[in-house]
């Protein structure tokens, strides 16, 4: 695959993951209802018990990210998909995560993620996510 379609299908906005990845993860925290709108703002999120429950057995410290000096969880405008992906600190998280399990490799001297073979198995039988191949 070219590199703009990989970048395309994953890649890092400041220090979360974008692209069709990240837009999916979102799009699936909403549909499992592990987050929800949070009243105050537009854009932000709270997590729910469910969220909690489960990003907690995946083993994300959700205390570490919560006490964070930035905001916890909004919605990103994501450049390629024209739709939200999650942004904050709860999304550096899942993306620390997702690094340290090997759901995806960073490229040392580009924005673009690789989703492995391993991250696709592990994505949907966590949040039900199936992604493309991106070799």
């Amino acid at each position: 695959a070219s590199s703009s379609s990989r970048q395309r299908l994953a890649r890092t906005c400041y220090d979360h993951m974008a692209g069709t990845a990240g837009v999916a993860l979102h799009d699936r925290f909403t549909a499992l209802r592990w987050i929800a709108p949070e009243s105050s703002r537009d854009d932000a999120y709270r997590l729910t018990a469910e969220g909690t429950r489960a990003l907690t057995s995946l083993g994300i410290d959700l205390d570490a990210a919560q006490s964070l000096r930035r905001r916890f969880a909004y919605a990103c405008l994501d450049w390629s998909e024209r739709r939200p992906h999650l942004g904050g600190a709860l999304a550096v998280a899942v993306l620390h995560l997702a690094l340290k399990k090997r759901w995806v490799a960073q490229q040392l001297d580009s924005r673009i993620l690789t989703v492995t073979a391993a991250g696709r198995r592990e994505m949907h039988a966590s949040f039900g996510l199936t992604l493309a191949a991106s070799n």
